[in-house]
């Protein structure tokens, strides 16, 4: 059944009509897409037309495809829902304060006890400013710049959204009281499908570089930054197998900007990632960075991986579930990290509504490169020592 009355429907009709020469209207649960040739009015009036589709409360966008300008209008239905400011507002405090907690290296459950002590002016507890103050100099740096990442990877899922003329949320930043990291992440939700590949493409890959782009320049600089000189950087973490101490593992790109900033680690010793902020942020963001780029379902890897080779993305997703499993034993996180993507996000990637639109020689390159950026960041054991 669709979501919308006729008469809206028709409504819309006759206000979208002047814009098409030929428009194909398609269905989805959270509203209507309306996607066609663009008419010589709508061309001549461009930004007349642009300020009256704002108006509207769906997205639009306008694109060339084989040579003729094509609009896309997105309706949303009585369904959809509108975006919920205080919520998004409310998890992202939270997880500013979760962060702030993992980074400063304090239990939560211990801070709680202190911020409870403070409010109520228990005898020896420190002044609510106080410990407010001393939490922000302690966590702000590796909070600052894990929101930053995080934030940025799901804004550039969300602005490229947009620019497609998606139905799309703000990001949902997702609080974890659990050290040292202090999140869940943060995801976005898409109301509406993908148009064709190259939409597919673009919104996948926009997160990811985004990310990258920020997660790199903290990683160097917590790289440069860290703790003592060589060997001294290496020595505060021994060999996991030695000293039973957990150890972050390593990526081609940490393991090459390590070497080449700090030098080899001694023999049984590893980099300290948790030595500086900026570092262990910049750690965690490759790590996202490599879970988003596996080739699996509706995660980003997924979503490029459809644009470049269609429906066999499903042969691909397999073969990475048997790496990560047979990868399971350096790290049994990966047979978790296996089930979680086979039954949540799937492994096959929906289509998308149109399937004969073409990427085009530049965004093949680009969804190539992506390839090869995923082989550089992901970890074979993120963690050894635990799990």
């Amino acid at each position: 059944m669709y979501p919308h009355d006729p008469l809206a429907r028709e409504r819309m009709r006759d206000i979208l009509a002047p814009l098409f020469l030929e428009v194909r209207e398609v269905e989805f649960r959270n509203g209507l897409i309306f996607h066609g040739w663009a008419s010589p009015y709508c061309e001549e009036h461009r930004a007349e037309v642009e300020r009256g589709l704002r108006q509207l409360p769906g997205g639009f966008c306008f694109e060339t495809l084989e040579g003729r300008p094509y609009l896309t209008y997105t309706m949303p239905g009585p369904l959809a829902k509108p975006v919920n400011w205080p919520l998004h507002a409310l998890l992202l405090a939270a997880t500013v304060l979760t962060t702030l907690v993992a980074g400063a290296g304090w239990r939560f459950d211990s801070f709680l006890e202190a911020f409870a002590g403070s409010l109520l002016g228990a005898p020896g507890s420190m002044p609510l400013p106080e410990l407010m103050a001393a939490l922000v100099a302690e966590g702000g740096q590796f909070s600052l710049a894990i929101l930053l990442i995080l934030g940025s990877h799901e804004c550039g899922h969300y602005l490229m959204a947009r620019r497609y003329g998606m139905l799309v949320t703000p990001p949902f930043f997702l609080p974890a009281p659990i050290p040292p990291i202090g999140t869940f992440g943060a995801v976005i939700r898409l109301r509406s499908p993908m148009l064709h590949r190259r939409a597919l493409l673009d919104v996948g890959l926009a997160g990811p570089l985004a990310g990258l782009a920020v997660a790199l320049p903290f990683l160097i600089y917590g790289i440069l930054h860290t703790k003592g000189t060589y060997p001294e950087a290496f020595a505060v973490v021994k060999d996991w197998q030695q000293g039973g101490s957990v150890v972050f593992g390593d990526s081609l790109l940490t393991w090459g900007l390590t070497r080449l900033l700090l030098g080899v680690p001694p023999a049984g010793h590893a980099v300290d990632w948790l030595s500086h902020p900026f570092a262990w942020a910049g750690w965690i963001g490759l790590l996202v960075t490599a879970l988003n780029l596996v080739p699996v379902g509706q995660l980003d890897g997924g979503h490029v991986a459809y644009a470049l080779v269609g429906r066999r993305q499903r042969h691909v997703a397999l073969f990475f579930l048997g790496v990560l499993i047979a990868l399971s034993g350096k790290w049994r996180g990966w047979l978790f990290w296996a089930v979680i993507m086979a039954l949540l996000v799937r492994v096959a990637h929906p289509p998308v509504v149109i399937e004969g639109v073409p990427l085009g020689m530049g965004r093949k390159i680009l969804g190539w490169a992506a390839a090869a950026i995923f082989l550089l960041v992901f970890m074979p054991a993120p963690v050894r020592g635990i799990f």
